[in-house]
């Protein structure tokens, strides 16, 4: 017993010796350093952690029923025009306001209120509020509803009372991706319908349905 007891004392003794050697071994191998900080272009971080204001131009489809079911399409997005929006969000949601002149042109003349033409001029000032869910990671997915404000009338008029002003309800969807922390690819499905009790004029409505694909590119100015 006490051949064993001095065996295993010496045993005891050789680890806490070998173990101390190691833990002197590892002070010197770990040295402090100074670390260089990374580029803020690196942390784009999530929608919900983002608070700020963006804004772009984008080009779009167009088509739009105008007067008595007249359907007008233009897949042309520099020919008729170009979009703009501005926008405030927060918390995967944001409120943005859009504008789309668009003019474009039908395969032969119609008729509306005595007039007729060929070329349609509309201007649409769109108020959205829209959410946005995380699909992955610098990738959302957008769906939201608004107000639209038209004026539409037959292009080279020359007189801007030759407007007709009207309002629309409208739905948008689409997805939006942030290439970099302020950079944001943006697409936006977008169809307005005219609201027969909201008539600003007695005279019959002459642009009841509109449809738009844009692409837009946004700069994002965080807060």
């Amino acid at each position: 017993m006490l051949t064993f007891s001095f065996v295993f004392t010496d045993n005891i003794n050789a680890e806490e010796h070998f173990s101390t050697e190691l833990s002197k071994k590892d002070e010197h191998s770990f040295e402090s350093r100074v670390a260089t900080k990374e580029p803020d272009y690196l942390f784009s971080g999530t929608i919900s952690e983002l608070q700020g204001f963006y804004f772009g131009v984008g080009f779009r489809n167009v088509r739009i029923r105008v007067a008595d079911n007249v359907i007008i399409s233009d897949s042309d997005g520099e020919a008729n025009g170009i979009g703009v929006n501005i926008g405030y969000f927060w918390e995967e949601q944001s409120v943005e306001y859009e504008r789309q002149i668009s003019i474009v042109e039908h395969s032969k003349s119609f008729i509306y209120e005595s007039k007729s033409g060929q070329k349609v001029e509309v201007i649409q000032n769109n108020l959205w509020y829209v959410l946005y869910p995380k699909i992955s990671l610098n990738f959302y997915l957008h769906y939201g509803a608004g107000i639209q404000f038209t004026k539409s009338r037959f292009a080279a008029t020359g007189n801007r009372m030759s407007f007709e002003d009207e309002i629309a309800m409208g739905v948008e969807t689409g997805a939006s991706y942030f290439v970099m922390s302020n950079l944001i690819f943006y697409y936006r499905f977008s169809i307005s319908r005219h609201i027969p009790f909201l008539k600003i004029s007695d005279s019959s409505t002459f642009l009841k349905q509109s449809q738009l694909h844009t692409i837009f590119m946004n700069y994002y100015f965080s807060l």
